[in-house]
């Protein structure tokens, strides 16, 4: 009868810990914030393609 008690304790324990970590993700996905398009992007300037400078130009191989 003691065997059944503690497994059935570490068992509630377990599953007190689960609900409680999903619990807090849930919380966590409800208060995400959208991004705004506008105000992610980004300006890249590219100056080398495989150690080919691109100034004025972009190398570009066309295979058939």
């Amino acid at each position: 009868m003691k065997q059944i008690m503690k497994t059935t304790n570490y068992t509630n324990t377990i599953l007190t810990i689960i609900a409680v970590c999903l619990v807090l993700i849930v919380i966590e996905l409800g208060s995400f914030m959208p991004v705004n398009a506008r105000n992610s992007v980004l300006e890249v300037d590219i100056r080398q393609v495989g150690g080919s400078s691109v100034y004025r130009n972009l190398p570009v191989e066309i295979v058939k």
